[in-house]
């Protein structure tokens, strides 16, 4: 809970002036009673409207502040709730990109994205519902003093049900945090199989797969509906049982009310102030237990958040880095990579240097896009060593690195939003560069034919680019950094082989000086090397060129 009471003190201004105006509504509330109290009492005299129209104007005048201070009681709970919930967003959105692949491996995609909505909702839900405590605290030290005012035998009634409200209590929060935990590992294990099946169904589909994908489905809403049952159970008797105390009790407090009345110990008014007043006291109680009960979904959903934000990239920064050459020789020396306790890759020895096209090809399961991850960076190698310029880069700051080392993947990443978007990326480009990226990607017919141009939009995911042409921006994404070694991982599979062999040509006239390494098995791309690379070969490599 350390990172909520941080963020809390940030918003302590708001969220202190939440709880002052919440204080004052309960205040109000609870000063009603007395002033129906006194207006039955003192206020309905034959004869003497005055009194009467005093009374029921001080309590119109109680009811207004009441309404107000609600009013901004809610207004500066929630601004204080959507502050934190925006900065909880941004910081766990700001750790999962920071993830490698290792460190992503255990959160699922699926999963962590319940942990930035569903959890983060949790918590916002929890801080706006603080300022309650304010009205629980106010309704006890105001309450029972008024009730033994009134009279202590009614004191009697108080003091006895408030005990048994403790043991009801007591009992529920382990409970309901244990069956939540297994709720919301259940979501996330739900959350994975919904984005599995978006992603892959197309590629499965009329091979059968799609039934596997939708009986995994199926299966884990199983278990989100019988954990969400469990949940239900729980809280049902925990936010019932509580207040059917404080009902009986006030049954057995108008029986022994209303003797007083009858004595002539108590009014009827008091008598009156006494059901209101404990009437208060049950929904006083029912909010602490929902107080409670969102005490418990919090602290789950920040133990989730907190696991994300602890995690930490296997491919790190070195306490003092080395700094990168702006340009030099890429080389991989004896390097292996190793999955499961299964060499994958390697061992691989191999260079580039400004201006030469090496590739890297193999069979499928021979490891190539593998030892692309590690020749950029984004995966360290098992053993042996990747250098930049003669710098291993371990030794430097990753950040680095990636500005040297470039990569175009083989399924690229398409967002929402226009071409220009799409290939610039928040990046501060001249328009004229997107342009002659485009072209040396062979995305310029396909742009010029658009009636937009590059401000065409691309929809969700990319939906209206062919794979061939989502490649092509991927390639035109990567060549507008510009970078001294580019890492192309099958980036032209989708692409017919007039179009792959205009990008070879065109990719040696856009970039002369770069170094290209270009993994694929495609025919024209082994032709155009210098220098090829086999993996796979029964040597477990094979070098082939000068």
């Amino acid at each position: 809970m350390d990172l909520l009471r941080s963020l809390l003190l940030r918003e302590r201004l708001t969220y202190g002036a939440g709880l002052a105006a919440s204080a004052v509504q309960q205040t109000a509330l609870l000063a009603l009673p007395f002033c129906v109290q006194h207006g039955l009492d003192d206020g309905i005299t034959p004869g003497d409207a005055g009194r009467t129209w005093l009374w029921a104007g001080i309590t119109a005048a109680v009811a207004v502040l009441m309404m107000a201070a609600g009013v901004a009681a809610s207004w500066w709970s929630n601004l204080a709730a959507n502050r934190i919930g925006h900065r909880l967003r941004t910081d766990l959105a700001a750790a999962a990109v920071g993830l490698d692949r290792a460190a992503a491996a255990e959160f699922g995609e699926g999963d962590l994205a319940m942990r930035v909505t569903r959890d983060v909702e949790f918590i916002t839900g929890w801080v706006q519902g603080l300022t309650r405590w304010a009205r629980v605290i106010v309704t006890v030290v105001a309450v029972v003093p008024a009730i033994a005012l009134l009279d202590p035998a009614l004191l009697w009634v108080v003091a006895v049900a408030m005990p048994l409200l403790g043991v009801l209590n007591a009992q529920f929060p382990a409970r309901y945090r244990r069956a939540n935990e297994k709720l919301s590992a259940a979501h996330g294990d739900r959350a994975d199989t919904v984005a599995d099946l978006l992603s892959a169904s197309a590629a499965v589909r009329g091979l059968g797969g799609e039934h596997v994908l939708v009986r995994r489905h199926d299966a884990a809403s199983g278990h989100v509906t019988r954990h969400t049952i469990g949940v239900a159970r729980v809280s049902a008797w925990w936010v019932s049982s509580p207040p059917a105390v404080l009902r009986m009790a006030i049954a057995v407090g108008m029986g022994i009310g209303g003797f007083a009345a009858i004595d002539g110990r108590i009014t009827v008014g008091g008598l009156v102030a006494f059901v209101s007043w404990m009437v208060t006291l049950t929904t006083a109680v029912t909010v602490l237990v929902d107080l409670l009960v969102n005490r418990g979904q919090a602290r789950v959903a920040v133990r989730r958040l907190a696991e994300v934000m602890a995690a930490r990239p296997a491919v790190a920064a070195p306490a003092e880095p080395v700094e990168l050459p702006e340009t030099g020789q890429l080389r991989a020396e004896g390097v292996s990579v190793v999955r499961g306790g299964r060499v994958i890759a390697g061992p691989v020895d191999l260079a580039v240097g400004p201006g030469e096209l090496l590739v890297v090809t193999g069979p499928t399961g021979s490891g190539k896009s593998a030892l692309a991850r590690v020749l950029c960076r984004l995966d360290d190698p098992d053993s042996g060593a990747v250098r930049f310029g003669g710098v291993d880069l371990r030794e430097a700051d990753p950040e680095q690195v990636w500005l040297r080392v470039g990569l175009v993947p083989q399924r690229p990443v398409v967002v929402s939003g226009t071409i220009a978007d799409n290939i610039a990326l928040g990046r501060s480009v001249d328009r004229a560069d997107v342009v002659e990226a485009c072209w040396a990607a062979c995305l310029d017919e396909f742009v010029d034919g658009l009636p937009e141009g590059l401000d065409t939009p691309v929809g969700e995911r990319g939906e209206t680019l062919s794979g061939g042409q989502a490649q092509r921006l991927a390639l035109a994404r990567g060549l507008l950094a510009r970078p001294p070694v580019l890492l192309l991982d099958d980036a032209t599979s989708a692409v017919d082989t007039e179009t792959e062999a205009t990008i070879l040509r065109r990719l040696r006239t856009h970039a002369p000086d770069t170094a290209l390494v270009f993994v694929s098995h495609r025919p024209a791309v082994v032709a155009a090397a210098d220098r090829v690379v086999r993996l796979g070969a029964p040597a477990g490599m094979e070098v082939i060129g000068g």
